[in-house]
């Protein structure tokens, strides 16, 4: 059972590396290979040696006809206690490894040299236990068996512990509730499996390659899982074996799910945007909607002159709509041209403030009597291109005004800075009654748009999510539970300005009643 557990966790790995080609996948695929040639070395040492109730060897083994299968497997000992050897001291290697790449503790960050020492204890301890080494070193040396049990399962248990504290840290670090939500399944899922590997590794391979020596019986029991329990007892341990391990299995497979439904729905972007290019049908769509429109203002005014008395009020208030009209054709031409058209971004330094500047300006035009509170660390630098992200950040505020006015008038839009970790994160609030749940999948794609087809072309979001993309960031949306929606702009983080002590940003607010 603990076998297959091991090799669908491997399966699991494998599946997250073919995904997300990375670092942080390498080292789990390393992780998890490490406790299936573990748990193999273990499993074969368990079914010869035997000594264990028939209830716990048919959890093991399932039947008894696989565990006698594997006991007259040839195999020696020293080769079996270094395939023991092997899987015991790479596993905390890889968890030490994998918490250092998910951590963001500038300490570390800034220490590099510290990755590299940690391969010291893994190498020397596979060194001395190699069996002719072993062998050679506890027949020379009296005292070096115990030494080396204590001192290997010292630095060992040290490991797990740094990598678990690293893991539990990092985690609370995060205050975005969805990027806690994203890092939660990879911490339960390392810790499962530094759960599982910590059962078993209080034993030490000297006791498989000295199987025959008295002296080693005394040091934990006679077999890796000789303690003294009862039934009762071993029924625990197995529980807590089934549940680390399904959890940590369950863990890795949604993140295996996770990472391949975003990676596909960017090619899946991409395909609808290539139709979108070509074909263009809501364009025309709208554009004959719009001159429809046109057409009978046009007439209106025409009936109107050629009156004998004209009412010149009304031909004004005609050809004010007309002009709005045709201002708003041009305005929604140049946003489907701005998005389909190829376009390069000059990345440099600029501080939000800049940003918070361009971009309020840009909505106070469109609408005057529009609420926004900023809360900007205004000091703050991005590498971005000012005129294009202020374009998103325009975009993201008028969607939320929109939304906020069509649902209540009593509060502001948000504008706020968030330093998370390795990201400068800028989120834009809206008051309104949220996303549903059916147009998460679609709010992002060209053409798309839940509101009136004649004048929202639903090209919006899909050029926010372009500029954002080519300034090397992401775009994430959620639903609050205090009602509204958040969209959150992650931009590496550029610079070691810090923000204002105590948390405390530069707070303005403009609106026909203030806040």
């Amino acid at each position: 059972m603990l076998l297959l557990l091991a090799v669908g966790l491997l399966i699991g790995s494998i599946l997250v590396l073919c995904v997300k080609k990375n670092l942080e996948s390498l080292l789990l695929v390393g992780l998890c290979l490490s406790l299936t040639v573990y748990f193999v070395g273990l499993m074969v040492f368990i079914a010869k040696k035997g000594g264990l109730s028939q209830e716990v060897m048919n959890f093991l083994f399932f039947n008894q006809k696989i565990r006698i299968w594997v006991q007259y497997r040839f195999i020696t000992l020293g080769q079996l206690g270094y395939i023991v050897a092997l899987g015991r001291y790479l596993f905390p290697l890889f968890l030490l490894e994998m918490a250092f790449q998910y951590s963001m503790l500038s300490a570390l960050r800034k220490a590099p040299l510290v990755r590299k020492l940690v391969l010291v204890l893994p190498i020397v301890s596979l060194v001395l236990y190699y069996p002719s080494v072993y062998r050679s070193l506890v027949m020379k040396v009296a005292a070096a068996k115990d030494v080396l049990v204590q001192f290997s399962y010292i630095w060992v248990m040290c490991y797990v512990v740094l990598a678990v504290g690293l893991l539990v840290v990092e985690y609370c670090s995060t205050t975005m509730h969805f990027s806690r939500r994203k890092f939660l399944p990879i911490v339960i899922s390392l810790v499962a499996l530094a759960t599982l590997y910590v059962i078993y590794c209080g034993q030490d391979p000297g006791q498989i390659y000295r199987f025959y020596s008295y002296d080693y019986t005394w040091i934990k029991g006679v077999g890796y899982l000789q303690f003294a329990l009862s039934i009762g007892g071993y029924m625990v341990l197995v529980a807590v074996n089934l549940v680390c391990g399904i959890l940590g299995l369950g863990s890795m497979l949604r993140y295996t799910q996770t990472s391949f439904a975003s990676d596909r729905d960017e090619v899946v972007l991409e395909r609808k945007f290539d139709v979108a290019r070509t074909g263009a049908s809501v364009f025309v769509h709208s554009i004959k909607n719009q001159l429809l429109a046109n057409r009978v203002l046009y007439k209106r005014i025409r009936a109107e002159l050629q009156k004998e008395e004209p009412d010149l009020d009304k031909v004004r208030g005609y050809s004010d709509s007309l002009c709005d009209n045709n201002e708003l054709l041009i305005d929604r031409s140049e946003e489907l041209y701005r998005t389909v058209k190829a376009k390069s971004v000059r990345l440099v330094p600029v501080t939000l403030g800049r940003l918070e500047e361009i971009t309020l300006d840009r909505f106070r035009k469109k609408y005057p009597d529009g609420r926004v509170r900023a809360l900007m660390d205004r000091e703050i630098q991005v590498l971005a291109d000012e005129n294009y992200l202020s374009e998103a950040l325009y975009n993201l505020l008028t969607n939320a005004w929109e939304a906020t006015i069509g649902y209540e008038e009593t509060r502001p839009v948000e504008l706020v800075s968030h330093q998370e970790r390795l990201y400068t994160v800028l989120e834009v609030k809206d008051h309104g009654p949220g996303i549903k749940t059916g147009e998460f999948k679609h709010i992002f794609e060209p053409f798309y748009s839940s509101k009136n087809s004649n004048f929202n072309w639903g090209m919006g979001l899909y050029h926010v999510r372009t500029i954002v993309r080519s300034h090397l960031g992401s775009l994430r949306v959620e639903n609050r539970p205090e009602g509204g929606a958040s969209f959150f702009i992650l931009l590496p983080r550029y610079g070691t300005i810090q923000p204002r002590q105590g948390g405390k940003k530069h707070d303005t607010h403009f609106g026909r009643r203030g806040l």
